[in-house]
């Protein structure tokens, strides 16, 4: 691979997520900055979630079958994301390292080329240790960062 495809961008991140077991949702929202970068047909986007444990940085893959969240610090985790597939992964924490699968339903990017901003969203079950699953949604939004 050539470094003319690798064109790094300081992006404005929201990420928003819908967590519903039952009849319970909770959402959470978290704006951030980090980067984002094309390295042939992949997709990455990084940036660091702050909290009173401490930081965790987060990367995200997106190619054209898959999607992998690997978050490391605090908080560990890897999941693989495949559309109507069910995938396995984990969860670690100062308590120990869980397992995870999860079913994703949803799958889907967007780039808006003049407003400089992509979309990403999984919508997905999630079970924890063969727990009851829970409904979530994940919205990965970016924009580019323009220079002043």
């Amino acid at each position: 691979m050539s470094l003319h495809h690798i064109n790094k961008q300081k992006v404005k991140v929201t990420l928003r997520t819908k967590i519903t077991f039952g009849q319970d949702t909770e959402a959470y929202e978290l704006i951030t900055f980090g980067t984002s970068v094309y390295k042939g047909d992949t997709l990455y986007i990084q940036y660091t979630e702050e909290n009173e444990a401490g930081s965790t940085n987060t990367t995200i893959k997106h190619k054209e079958n898959e999607t992998l969240l690997l978050r490391s610090g605090v908080f560990k985790m890897r999941q693989v994301f495949r559309l109507n597939e069910l995938t396995d992964g984990y969860y670690e924490s100062i308590y120990g390292r869980l397992g995870t699968q999860t079913k994703t339903k949803v799958r889907s990017y967007h780039w808006d080329e003049q407003a400089r901003e992509g979309k990403l969203t999984l919508r997905y079950t999630l079970q924890m240790q063969g727990s009851e699953p829970g409904q979530y949604e994940m919205t990965i939004s970016y924009k580019e960062e323009t220079a002043k």
